[in-house]
C-alpha cells in the first residue's frame, strides 16, 4: 500500500470509529423518545381512544365556518341540517377528547423535533472531528506536522454543515425529514383511531416511521462523513496539485457509479460531488488519491513556486514526492481474505481445506506486493487443451486491471485434497503436483500482469505467445506466459532451471522486483 492510500485508509477507520459512536449515541435518544411517546399514545388509548374523535376532527375540518360556527353554537340545529353526523354531537359534548388527541399529536412533532435538534447538533460536532482529522493527515503528508489544523477553527468550519446536496445542507434535511415524519405519524394514527385499531398496532406502526427516522439519519451521516473526509483532506493539495484520481475500494460492494470512475483523472479545481467527486451517492464510501502525471517535472515546479517562500524547498518537494507517488501495485484494491473465499465458496461442495490451500499458497505475493487480487469467483470454466483448475483473470479497471481468481467449480467440487493432489500429479501437461503448486502457478500469471492495463496485458501476452521454453513441461512450451508460470512453480519447489528459463522470468518478472 502507497503512503498516501495508508493515510487514506487510517483516516477512513478514524471516521468509522466515529461513526460508530454517533450512530450509538444517536439510537440511545430515538429509543427514549420513542419510549416516552409511547407512554402517552398508552395513556391516551386507554381513556380518549374511541368514541368518534378522529372522525369529529376530520368533520371540522371540512365545514365552512358558518357550518363550523353552528356545530359550536346550536348543535340541535346542527344535527336536523346533518343528521349523518349527529352520533358525533358527544364529541363536541366532551371537548376534552379533543384537546387530548390534538396534545399527543402535538407531542409527536415535539418528539420529531427534539430528534431533529439532537441530530443537528451531533452532526455538528461528528463533522468538526472529521474535517480536523481529514486536514491533519493531508497537512501531516505535505510536512506541516500533525496538529496544524487543531485550533483552526474557522477554516475548520468550512466543511460543517455545507450545502453540497441539492443546495441544502445537512439542517435543512434533518428538519424536512423529521417534519416529514411526524406527518407520516401523525396520518396514521389517526387514520388507526379512526379504524379502531388496537393500541398494539399503533404502537407498531409509530416504531416502524421512528424505524425510518433512525435509518435517515444513518444514511445521512455515513455520507456526510464521505464528503467532510474527502473534501477536507483535498483541501491542502489545492496549491501544489491540480489533479486527483478517482478511488474507490474495489469489492463486491463497489457499485457500477463508483466502478466507472476508478482510476479516471479530474482536475481538482472541477471536483463536484456526486458528479466526479465523493460522495457520488448515498451511503458512498469513495475517496481520492493525488495525481501527478510526471513527478520530476512536478518536483522542479514545485521549487521554483517556493523558493523565496520556504528554505530547503527541494528537500521538501523530493520528501513529498516520496511519500505520494504510487507504487507498481494498485494500492487501492482490497485484496480477498480467507474469510471472503470461505464464503464465496459455501454451499459450492468444495472442500474448506482446499480454499485454504488455495489461500495460503497465494498470500504471500500479496504480502510482499507482488500482486493484489482483488475477486475470487467459483464457476465452470471451459476445457482447453486439458481442465482448468484455476485461473488469473484481469478485469478492466482503468489504468491498472483488477485480478479475480477463478476456481472451477466442476473440477473441485465433492473431491478431497488427497483426491485432487493424486490427479494433478497424474497430470503430464504441467510440472505443478498438488493444489498447492497449481496455486502457485497461477501467482506467477498474477505477477507477470499485475499494475499493467487491460491494453497493455493484451499487448504482453502477444509478445510472450512465441517465447514458450522447452524441457519444462508441455504447457510451458506452449508460450511464454505458461512458462513463467511454471518457472514460479520450480522455483519455489527449489529445482534447478536453465538458463534461457531463468531469462526468460528476470526480463519479465524479475525485473518488477
Amino acid at each position: 500500500m502507497s503512503y498516501w492510500s495508508d493515510r487514506q485508509d487510517q483516516l477512513r477507520k478514524a471516521a468509522e470509529k466515529e461513526e460508530a459512536a454517533i450512530k450509538k449515541r444517536l439510537s440511545k435518544f430515538y429509543d427514549a423518545e420513542f419510549k416516552r411517546l409511547d407512554k402517552e399514545i398508552a395513556a391516551y388509548f386507554q381513556k380518549y381512544g374511541e368514541n368518534n374523535v378522529i372522525e369529529y376532527r376530520t368533520l371540522l375540518q371540512s365545514l365552512d365556518e358558518a357550518d363550523r360556527t353552528l356545530l359550536m353554537e346550536q348543535m340541535d340545529e346542527f344535527a336536523e341540517k346533518y343528521p349523518q353526523y349527529a352520533h358525533l354531537l358527544p364529541v363536541r359534548e366532551s371537548i376534552y377528547k379533543l384537546d387530548r388527541l390534538q396534545g399527543l399529536q402535538y407531542s409527536v412533532y415535539m418528539a420529531q423535533a427534539n430528534i431533529a435538534g439532537y441530530t443537528n447538533e451531533q452532526l455538528t460536532e461528528y463533522e468538526t472531528k472529521l474535517a480536523q482529522q481529514g486536514l491533519n493527515y493531508s497537512m501531516e503528508t505535505l510536512g506541516f506536522g500533525k496538529n496544524f489544523y487543531v485550533i483552526n477553527t474557522a477554516i475548520v468550519k468550512e466543511f460543517v454543515d455545507v450545502a453540497w446536496c441539492n443546495g441544502e445542507n445537512f439542517s435543512t434535511r434533518i428538519w424536512k425529514d423529521t417534519q416529514r415524519v411526524s406527518e407520516y405519524i401523525n396520518r396514521d394514527m389517526a387514520q388507526a383511531f379512526a379504524r379502531g385499531d388496537s393500541y398494539d398496532r399503533i404502537v407498531k406502526d409509530v416504531r416502524r416511521r421512528f424505524g425510518v427516522n433512525r435509518s435517515n439519519a444513518y444514511r445521512l451521516v455515513f455520507t456526510e462523513g464521505t464528503y467532510v473526509m474527502a473534501e477536507s483532506s483535498i483541501k491542502p493539495f489545492e496549491e501544489d496539485f491540480t489533479q486527483y484520481e478517482y478511488s474507490p475500494i474495489l469489492d463486491s460492494k463497489t457499485c457500477e457509479i463508483c466502478r466507472a470512475l476508478n482510476g479516471k483523472v479530474f482536475e481538482i479545481s472541477e471536483r463536484q460531488p456526486g458528479v466526479n467527486f465523493p460522495p457520488m451517492h448515498p451511503w458512498c464510501r469513495c475517496t481520492w488519491l493525488p495525481y501527478v502525471e510526471d513527478w520530476d517535472e512536478w518536483m522542479d515546479d514545485y521549487v521554483k513556486r517556493h523558493r523565496g517562500d520556504k528554505t530547503n524547498s527541494t528537500q521538501e518537494a523530493q520528501n513529498i514526492g516520496k511519500r505520494l507517488q504510487p507504487e507498481s501495485q494498485d494500492s487501492i484494491i482490497k485484496n480477498i481474505d480467507i474469510d471472503d473465499m470461505k464464503a464465496i465458496a459455501y454451499g459450492k461442495d468444495i472442500d474448506e481445506q482446499v480454499i485454504q490451500i488455495i489461500y495460503d499458497s497465494l498470500k504471500p505475493g500479496e504480502r510482499t506486493g507482488d500482486y493484489y487480487i482483488s475477486e475470487v469467483s467459483i464457476k465452470s470454466i471451459p476445457s482447453v487443451n486439458g481442465t482448468v483448475l484455476l485461473q488469473i483473470e484481469p478485469i478492466d479497471a482503468g489504468r491498472r486491471a483488477m485480478l479475480r481468481l477463478n476456481i472451477n467449480r466442476d473440477a473441485f467440487a465433492g473431491k478431497t485434497v488427497d483426491e485432487l493432489n493424486e490427479w494433478i500429479k497424474s497430470s503430464d501437461n504441467t510440472v505443478a503436483n498438488s493444489i498447492q503448486e497449481a496455486a502457485i502457478h497461477e501467482a506467477g500469471h498474477a505477477k507477470t500482469i499485475s499494475g499493467l492495463s487491460i491494453t497493455d496485458i493484451e499487448k504482453l501476452y502477444a509478445e510472450l505467445s512465441s517465447k514458450g521454453i522447452d524441457g519444462i513441461s508441455p504447457l510451458a512450451f506452449e508460450d511464454g506466459a505458461e512458462a513463467l508460470a511454471e518457472i514460479e512453480v520450480l522455483l519455489n519447489r527449489g529445482d534447478d532451471i536453465s538458463q534461457e528459463a531463468m531469462d526468460l522470468y528476470e526480463q519479465y518478472i524479475g525485473r518488477k522486483k
